[in-house]
This record gives C-alpha cells, structure tokens and sequence, in this order.
C-alpha cells in the first residue's frame, strides 16, 4: 500500500478514486485498495466527490457504499468503456441513417427497438434491459446528441447493413405499434397484456377490464410469485367494482388508473433487475444500486391501492358487504396453478 506521504495531488487521487468506482460501487476500504492509497485519505476525498455531486454514498446494511454519478447511463448503473463506444456507433448510424432514408429523425424508442434487435441478431452483448416501455440500451438515448465517434468495430460494416434494414423494416410503424409488434415477437406475455390494458383505459369503456386483468395476474404470477398478495388485492378490487358498475365513477376511475400505473412501474422495476442478473451484474451490485428504488416503487404502489380501495369500500351499497379483498376464489386459483405449471410463460 502507498504510504501516506506519496506525492499525490487531491485532484490525481479524486480522480483515482472515480476510475475505481467505474465498474461497481465500493466501500472505503475497497477503493483504498484500488487506488493503493490509506483508508483516512480515501474517507476525505471520496466525501469531496460526494460534495461535487461526482459520486453518491449508499447505505448497504450499516456500511456506506460509494457509487460514481454517471451521467450518461439510467441509474448511474455502471457499463464497460467498450459497451459504451458500441453503442455510440449504433446511435450515430442510426440517428443518421434515419434521416437520410425518411427525412425525418428517429424518436428514443426506435433507436431502443432497433439496438434490442440489432443486439440479438448481431449477438453484440450490449447492455440491453426490459423496463417500463419493453426492451432498452442501459446508455441514455438523447436524439439531440452528437454520437459521433473514432470507435469503429470489426464488424461495422454488418451492424450497419442491419441498422438499414431495421429502418426499411419499421418505419410503417407508430411508436406504440412498434412497442407491441416488439412484445409479440419476443412472446412476453406480461409487456402484451399490460398494453391492452392501458389501451382499454384509454377507452373509457372498461368492458373488458376485470378479465384483461385476470389475465395480466395470472402472467405476472407466471413470471413472479412474490406478487401474489399485491396482485390478488388488486384484482379483489376490480372484479369487486365491475359487479357494481363503479367504474362509471370519475374519482374510481383516476384511483385506478394511478394505481395501476405504480403497480406497472413496480413490475417494471423488477423486469429490469432479473434483466442485468441475466447479463452479468451480480445480486449484490444490483441491491445497492436499485434496492432502494424498487423499495420506493412497492411502497407507492401499495399507497395507491389502498386509496383505490377505500374508494371502492366508500361506493359499495350498504346491504353489501365487501368481499375479503385479498383471497382468490378457488376458481381463480386453479386457472393460475394450471397457468403456471404449463410453462406458457417460458415458451
């Protein structure tokens, strides 16, 4: 280990201290062993960079995590230089390319639709994830950009015959149709399901809501049976206010929309978790990096239900009494236990 005494300024060892925390975040006495410096100077300088917004402390149990703030990735969520690079190029042609073929630029969610399939076609590796609105590079797409870049990969040329031809391919589509047509192809039930329900939303009709929702629980259960108590409650809600016409009512209406919307966003949340398990990250990095926000999503999610709730109790007729919200009847059961022992899900 350095001595103390080494002849470095505080600016070469912030700056050490950074390139250390470029992979993963770590606590004080990992990073001084990174940086081959002592732990009492790495306290004083990683807490500068925590000060100038360069860096954030994490509590992971009772131990301070360091993490790097890094601008161009959704939740500072850390990605090889290379990674990076290639999705630059991918970026810059398509952004380019784009424009050349239509006249037009490319919107963020043709360029995340184009990196998924380009990635799996290619088999790039690239740090591609499911989230709110289906698959997405981890980098920050901004159209606005300037991408241009010397990195050029061995296989350019391939990448960037596939970029046209996924822009000949899909520019009959809307945003929305290029979303779905996506889920169909990579048969996730869940992300399908979950947009004809908003579609239904959108409607205001909500003639089919209860049994679109029925069958959204009984994918996501496929998927995840750890949602089993928020899902089932939910569900005793609708099919509760579709009995009694609630529906109709305004303020019903807006308590479901944003609770079901924070349920989304919370399922959504852990889509993306089992997403960078699947392309390396390991369970503890993830914990530190996102457990707090999944924690914050469940908790608002559970906030709005509840609010969906006492207005559904709130309109019930008085002769009624509210069904116990969070049991499943023997039926629903059994059409989720066959649904999930098919293995449709992992089809």
């Amino acid at each position: 280990m350095a001595d103390v005494n080494e002849r470095k300024t505080p600016e070469e060892i912030k700056q050490k201290i950074l390139e250390a925390l470029n992979n993963k975040p770590l606590n004080a006495q990992e990073i001084s062993k990174e940086i081959n410096s002592n732990w009492s100077t790495v306290k004083v300088y990683v807490q500068e960079l925590v000060h100038e917004k360069k860096a954030k402390e994490l509590y992971f149990g009772d131990q301070a995590i360091y993490q790097k703030i890094i601008e161009d990735t959704y939740f500072s969520i850390p990605i090889k230089e290379k990674e990076r690079n290639m999705l630059k190029f991918i970026f810059y042609n398509a952004i380019q390319k784009y424009k050349e073929a239509t006249g037009k630029d490319i919107k963020k969610t043709q360029i995340a639709k184009l990196c998924a399939e380009i990635n799996t076609e290619l088999n790039l590796n690239l740090p591609v994830v499911w989230y709110i609105y289906g698959p997405m590079p981890l980098m920050i797409i901004d159209t606005q950009k300037d991408y241009s870049t010397d990195f050029v990969p061995k296989n350019a040329a391939e990448i960037k015959k596939a970029i046209e031809q996924w822009i000949k391919n899909n520019t009959k589509y809307l945003i929305r149709e290029l979303r779905v047509e996506y889920y169909q192809k990579s048969k996730n039930i869940v992300y399908i399901l979950k947009e004809k329900i908003y579609r239904e939303l959108e409607t205001k009709k909500y003639n089919h809501i209860s049994q679109l929702f029925f069958e959204f629980l009984t994918a996501t259960l496929s998927y995840d049976r750890s949602f089993e108590e928020i899902m089932s409650e939910f569900y005793g809600i609708i099919s509760g206010a579709n009995y009694i016409k609630l529906f109709d009512n305004i303020e019903f209406q807006n308590k479901f929309l944003l609770a079901f919307d924070s349920l989304w966003k919370y399922i959504a949340s852990k889509m993306l978790i089992d997403s960078l398990i699947k392309i390396g990250y390991s369970k503890q990095e993830i914990s530190i990096l996102l457990g707090q926000i999944l924690e914050n999503k469940y908790h608002i999610t559970i906030d709005n239900i509840s609010e969906l709730k006492e207005v559904y109790i709130e309109n019930l007729p008085e002769k009624l009494t509210p069904p116990k919200l969070t049991a499943m009847n023997p039926e629903a059961r059994e059409v989720i236990d066959k649904w999930m022992d098919s293995g449709v899900w992992r089809e």
